[in-house]
């Protein structure tokens, strides 16, 4: 089974053998907001809702074909999308079909790529996003259905950056609402409408603004959240050894079913509350400073508690045309059974499998990586981002803890916004101690993509990913996938 995910996305991948994840996909690129510090947490929004937009119909029709290298084989891909919006309401629809061109070992006698369609919940990324904006000055509610790409809950110190679909093969069609009101307000997501597993929540309360209309009491804000994966891996079976945990050096070999999903012999229910407070010191048009405090409780076996104290500082320039400068930086405590940001961009696949520099007996699930105990320790994260009115997007994130092989990088540039040309690439590194470590290949993450206009709506496309793969051995190794083409833009 192969993972893949979006581009611009802040993965935190593990040294030795990265995450189940496989070549680049496409599927339902993030918004470039998202790669900023406030789409990975951010100081809580004001009640006022985004802006409607106009009320005319407007539309987008494109049209993409591609040479795509997937596993083994050679695929010829044909990607229809359109996305339609009026008002506040917003639909993406997309039907891509791969047509296998190539058929290496393992040999499969259909030329259709039929793990895109072979379940039930497959059907429902046809409707890839429906998304609803209302609100004014006083109140606002958003609220998404399908591909929820990069969710997070408050601070985003529990829940940050949540794909719900980094499995091409097996996809899953979700919720997420925000809503908001001078007073306070809410936020919820869920993983899967069909059948929930991943469930992040918080309500937020500015108390002295229920008393004063005074600015400071709209700057004072307390949340509660709890997050939850009531069905977390614990154990995989195994076609070798029994389950992963059987305490042989060999090869773990898991199970897989006729879908592609690998079986799980253990699970648990897992559950994170959290308290937080911030304050609002300054917010203006050019600068905005937030400090909070972040108090979490990770109860699974055995409780775990972390501790997060950081502050939000952005530097803008008025009226949308200038450089923003967004910048956090954030003490962080982690006890043993606890990890910050348990919930991440790459949670689906690392709580069936993710393997730390230290794990010598196969893969774990996340669940029983931290069960292990004794993972962090004192630490600190530094993130800053770089916004040149949307034309160009570049920064990183650097974590480091006490211990060894604690230590994470990523960096990403974009350009999103050209009409003649656009590009991205991201390199993502963790579980490294030195400087040098932290751009060794093995273990890295690197994706590149480049869009670029051919002639009228006519353009090229070309990607590249270095990744891991899971192979059919149960043995990880590092992969070269890549994606050329053409497509067609059409607006209306």
């Amino acid at each position: 089974m192969r993972f893949t995910l979006p581009l611009l996305v802040l993965l935190l991948v593990p040294h030795s053998v990265a995450a189940v994840t496989g070549g680049l996909s496409f599927d339902g690129l993030v918004s470039p907001e998202s790669i900023l510090s406030g789409g990975y947490g951010a100081p809580t929004a004001p009640p006022g809702g985004a802006p409607t937009g106009s009320s005319e119909f407007a539309g987008k029709f494109s049209t993409g074909l591609s040479f795509q290298d997937i596993g083994e084989d050679l695929f010829l891909t044909l990607d229809l999308r359109n996305e339609i919006s009026f008002g506040p309401l917003k639909l993406g629809l997309q039907v891509p079909v791969s047509i296998r061109l190539l058929d290496e070992e393992p040999e499969d006698d259909d030329v259709l790529r039929t793990e895109d369609w072979d379940e039930l919940t497959d059907m429902a990324r046809i409707v890839r996003f429906l998304e609803l904006n209302l609100g004014d000055d006083d109140w606002g509610l958003r609220t998404r259905i399908g591909a929820l790409e990069g969710e997070s809950i408050g601070h985003g110190t529990i829940l940050a950056g949540y794909f719900n679909s980094v499995d091409r093969d097996h996809y899953q069609g979700g919720v997420a609402l925000r809503a908001g009101f001078g007073f306070g307000g809410a936020e919820l997501m869920i993983d899967n409408i069909l059948a929930p597993e991943i469930i992040g929540s918080r309500i937020f309360l500015r108390p002295a603004a229920w008393f004063t209309d005074a600015d400071w009491a709209k700057k004072l804000v307390f949340g509660v959240s709890y997050v939850t994966d009531s069905q977390a891996p614990v154990a995989l079976q195994g076609a070798t050894g029994g389950s992963q945990n059987g305490g042989q050096a060999v090869a773990f070999e898991p199970v897989v079913d006729d879908q592609g999903n690998i079986q799980v012999a253990e699970r648990a229910n897992v559950g994170i509350v959290g308290f937080d407070v911030e304050y609002a010191l300054l917010k203006n048009t050019l600068m905005d400073i937030v400090p909070y405090v972040d108090v979490n409780v990770m109860k699974d076996a055995e409780s775990g508690v972390g501790i997060h104290a950081g502050t939000f500082m952005n530097l803008k320039m008025p009226g949308g045309f200038g450089p923003k400068i967004m910048t956090r930086l954030e003490y962080r405590y982690a006890g043993d059974h606890y990890a910050p940001r348990y919930v991440d961009s790459l949670y689906e696949a690392h709580r069936l499998m993710l393997t730390p520099a230290t794990a010598t007996n196969g893969p774990q699930t996340k669940l029983a990586w931290l069960r292990e105990g004794e993972l962090g320790g004192h630490g600190w994260l530094g993130e800053i981002f770089f916004d040149f009115a949307g034309w160009v997007r570049l920064g990183g994130t650097y974590e480091d803890y006490e211990g060894p092989n604690n230590s994470a990088l990523t960096l990403n540039f974009s350009l999103p916004q050209w009409d003649t040309l656009q590009a991205g690439a991201l390199y993502t590194h963790r579980g490294f101690d030195t400087v040098a470590d932290a751009f060794k290949m093995d273990g890295a993450l690197f994706l590149a993509f480049l869009k670029s206009q051919i002639t009228g709506p006519v353009y090229a496309t070309a990607s590249y990913s270095r990744s891991w793969a899971l192979g059919d051995d149960g043995n990880y190794a590092s992969q070269e996938d890549w994606n050329i083409g053409v497509g067609v833009d059409f607006t209306y």
